[in-house]
């Protein structure tokens, strides 16, 4: 493994344990060098990679910091849903259901479980100016999120990736996403207020943590009839 890797894979575990806390800023380069027994270029190039990654951000000026899961990177990162006239706003998310099951095969293969493994099951319905639009249904894991209460996840101050980062150590870094149209079911037609049947966009989401490790499933049901789903990908030549 070269050199750098090593340090990235070691500011990682520190970041996982608690060390370097989510807001918090980085000790200089020179006290981060000399820790690692590497070189500033070795160290930089490290850091280069997790700020690439969203997991470290660079300040002009402050320095360099943990990332956070607060609500201005959930919107560019993580939620995709505007107005077809551009309008971006944070949705407003009301809970309809939290339970505990054996996972399915879909979640089971999408969150790298084997055998009786369990699963959260979590349902929330987000409405965009005071309207429903996207109905979502979570899988999570109980082992990784052992302990996970009804009111914690309902009465949490921020995100639901800031609530994973900051109670559980898992950080969201990024997410596969796969969307095709289908109907809507009755479940997710009555709550967007749809007739059963109406084309509807399904994004399957499975958003990883660092080394790709599968966090959490989500299944997106989304209004299309006023807002679309709008992603942005770049290209390094």
């Amino acid at each position: 493994m070269a050199l750098y890797r090593q340090v990235k894979h070691e500011l990682i575990a520190d970041i996982q344990s608690g060390k370097f806390q989510p807001g918090k800023a980085l000790p200089n380069e020179t006290e981060l060098a000399q820790r690692f027994g590497v070189s500033i270029g070795t160290l930089r190039h490290a850091v280069d990679e997790l700020v690439a990654d969203h997991v470290l951000l660079r300040q002009q000026g402050r320095g360099t910091f943990v990332g956070q899961q607060d609500n201005d990177r959930f919107m560019y990162q993580f939620f995709k849903i505007e107005g077809r006239d551009g309008l971006r706003e944070f949705p407003q998310i009301r809970l309809l259901a939290f339970d505990t099951a054996r996972a399915s095969a879909e979640e089971a293969q999408a969150l790298g479980l084997r055998g009786a493994a369990r699963v959260f099951r979590i349902e929330n319905v987000l409405s965009l100016q005071g309207r429903p639009v996207v109905h979502d249904r979570i899988a999570l894991s109980c082992t990784l999120f052992a302990r996970l209460t009804r009111a914690q996840f309902e009465q949490r101050p921020g995100t639901i990736y800031e609530l994973y980062q900051r109670a559980f150590g898992v950080t969201v870094v990024g997410a596969d996403e796969r969307a095709r149209a289908e109907g809507a079911d009755a479940a997710s037609a009555t709550l967007l207020q749809l007739a059963e049947g109406t084309p509807v966009l399904r994004v399957a989401r499975v958003a990883h943590t660092f080394d790709r490790q599968p966090a959490e499933l989500r299944i997106s049901i989304i209004d299309t009839r006023a807002h679309e789903f709008v992603s942005s990908a770049s290209a390094t030549p």
